[in-house]
């Protein structure tokens, strides 16, 4: 396939590239302040993926400091741009998480912003969120796309669940191209019905990707709706809640009093459907006081997380979710209460004469789960 006419994706960016694909031979153009020492190999997997489409074109390539994945990133979605279609690509493998596990924080990355991505996964997060909604603008989506579906097959996450934030109004085409790197899990903005996740799960089908949901509630009708949209689909693992859209749905002020009810009801959907409740992000990220203290009663609601939207704050939502000594040292007990009834045939565990019911055992599971950060 040959290119006609002239196609930009990228920035100058640190740690980006700016590529151009234009009507040519194949020659390949390269801008670089370290030119001598890596003109060559970007000029092999350039050509190679070139090759690998099947497209034949000139391109420049003006480098500020991008690794491999960036730049085929960027070609690629110059490429998609010239010929108006998706271009294929192999799909990885990833295995699946388990649907309860530790989502203390989770750290939402601009999908187009590479310098981020890259250095996402000393941060400690529990779930990293790649974004391709609101922080990124309309005409760098495409191009965000491609640099979100090339980290998810080659960047190294550590040990965080990485998921994708989708445009709900581009839901078929942001996952369309993300399934090729097979995350765990889509968040769905702005969720306000059962059938918002049904099209979802209908894309996902068709797309062969099976993968975590999590919806997340930022408008009036969708809190009216989180006890129906909590069970609308086995993929689901949690629900978040959204207040910055939710504030400006209802046209109010962001404090504490004004958000209980709202959190409440999502609070209370999640738990009666047997999956997990999300907090907000705190949006100011200097109040490191008001950010343990909003933590601290969200824990204490009975949340299991709280979103982030800078790595400094990860450490003080984990600091928050940990249990006291003597919370760990109640939660033993009572599980070595369990064992022993277990071992001695008992259908019923007691401790200082206190039956041991399903609620109590699974809180105490929960506590040595946190206090193992696992």
């Amino acid at each position: 396939m040959k290119i006609v006419g002239e196609y930009f994706a990228g920035t100058t960016n640190e740690r980006d590239c700016l590529v151009k694909v234009k009507e040519g031979e194949g020659n390949i153009l390269i801008k670089s302040k370290t030119k001598g020492l890596f003109e060559e190999h970007i000029e092999e997997i350039v050509r190679k993926r070139m090759e690998e489409l099947d497209v034949q074109a000139d391109v420049e390539i003006e480098e500020f400091g991008a690794i491999d994945y960036v730049i085929i990133s960027r070609l690629e979605s110059a490429i998609a741009k010239a010929l108006g279609v998706d271009l294929p690509d192999k799909k990885i493998r990833r295995g699946k998480t388990s649907k309860d596990r530790l989502r203390r924080s989770r750290l939402y990355v601009p999908g187009n912003n590479p310098r981020f991505i890259n250095s996402v996964a000393v941060y400690g997060c529990d779930c990293t969120i790649l974004d391709l909604e609101d922080s990124v603008i309309m005409e760098h989506k495409q191009d965000a796309r491609y640099l979100v579906k090339n980290a998810l097959k080659e960047m190294d996450f550590g040990k965080a669940e990485i998921w994708v934030r989708i445009n709900k109004e581009m839901a078929r085409d942001d996952i369309n191209l993300i399934s090729y790197g097979s995350p765990h899990g889509i968040c769905i903005p702005k969720v306000e019905s059962v059938e918002d996740i049904k099209v979802i799960e209908k894309i996902l089908e068709e797309v062969n990707l099976d993968c975590h949901l999590m919806p997340i509630i930022e408008t009036a009708k969708g809190i009216a709706n989180a006890r129906e949209i909590a069970k609308a689909s086995d993929k689901l693992v949690a629900i978040a809640f959204g207040a910055e859209d939710y504030t400006r749905d209802v046209g109010g002020k962001r404090n504490w009093e004004n958000l209980i009810y709202p959190r409440f009801e999502i609070l209370i959907s999640a738990k009666s459907a047997g999956i997990q409740a999300l907090d907000t992000v705190y949006p100011n990220i200097e109040d490191e006081d008001g950010l343990r203290e909003e933590t601290r009663r969200i824990v204490e609601m009975g949340f299991d997380g709280k979103g982030a939207i800078h790595p400094g704050q990860i450490e003080i939502i984990h600091e928050c979710f940990s249990p006291t000594e003597e919370e760990i040292k109640e939660a033993r007990k009572i599980l070595e209460a369990i064992e022993e009834a277990k071992k001695k045939g008992r259908g019923v565990a007691t401790l200082n004469g206190r039956m041991i019911d399903l609620p109590v055992e699974r809180k105490a599971r929960r506590t040595i789960k946190l206090a193992e950060g696992s």
